[in-house]
């Protein structure tokens, strides 16, 4: 099997600049989009149990170049790092065509994708669904459990009931929080990690229109983000609870 991962760059804490309302990056530390991470233990299981190749794929600009060559050390054969300057503003619609195109030229007999369902820094959970349908491939969001027999077996959970679904491959799944407990470092890949390098390509390999990439690409916009800041103080209330919200509710007009 050919198994694609594709891992987010996120910042390490989410700060918003209250002039220009957008995510602050510069002098955050970056991180890898901790659901993405999930997924990759997912693909490392799969890769495991039927071999194979695990490929990491990545939008990201170069400076994470080192960053991303750490993914080695969880079992990936091969990190791709796509990087241009034309691909800078991108929203959902375009990361999801720079990717999906991107694959498509590069690991062109690929048999399952596999990513997080939303990223910390974003939380849209829009590119599986706009990247499946860019691909022409079946795809299930919020997996809580990803195996292999004859096909593709997804289970989601739900509040009451668990769905199942059965894929035929190439297929593209997303996964939720608590589908593992992540993927940890293994001793032979950290080893076997330091002669291999990150590949880098840019748009002058990829040859993707501009008008379908970066801000131009681009359907939406943010024009502003709000950091709502919840207040600090609490009120512990030990004995008569029912009543004292019943006087909090009083107070607050709500009855």
């Amino acid at each position: 099997m050919k198994i694609v991962v594709t891992v987010k760059v996120v910042p390490e804490e989410i700060k918003i600049d209250k002039e220009t309302g957008r995510v602050v990056r510069e002098n955050v530390k970056s991180i890898f989009n901790p659901l993405d991470l999930l997924a990759a233990e997912e693909g490392r299981k799969l890769k495991e149990e039927f071999g194979g190749e695990l490929i990491a794929v990545s939008m990201a600009p170069l400076k994470e170049n080192e960053l991303l060559s750490t993914l080695f050390k969880y079992g990936f054969d091969r990190v791709i790092l796509l990087t241009d300057r034309a691909f800078a503003g991108s929203d959902t619609i375009a990361t999801a065509f720079v990717l999906s195109s991107a694959i498509k030229k590069l690991i062109p007999d690929y048999d399952l994708i596999l990513q997080g369902d939303y990223s910390l820094d974003g939380a849209t959970g829009q590119l599986g669904g706009e990247m499946a349908a860019l691909l022409d491939i079946p795809f299930v969001s919020q997996a809580s459990s990803v195996k292999m027999d004859k096909s593709l077996q997804i289970e989601r959970s739900r509040e009451e009931s668990i769905e199942g679904y059965t894929l035929k491959l190439p297929a593209l799944v997303s996964v939720r929080r608590g589908i593992n407990n992540g993927i940890t470092v293994n001793l032979f890949s950290l080893m076997d990690g330091r002669k291999k390098s990150v590949e880098i390509y840019t748009n002058k390999e990829l040859k993707l229109p501009e008008e379908r990439i970066g801000k131009s690409g681009s359907k939406t916009e943010v024009i502003n983000v709000i950091q709502v800041e919840l207040p600090s103080s609490a009120e512990l209330i030990k004995d008569n609870g029912a009543k004292h919200l019943m006087d909090f509710l009083e107070k607050a007009g709500v009855i």
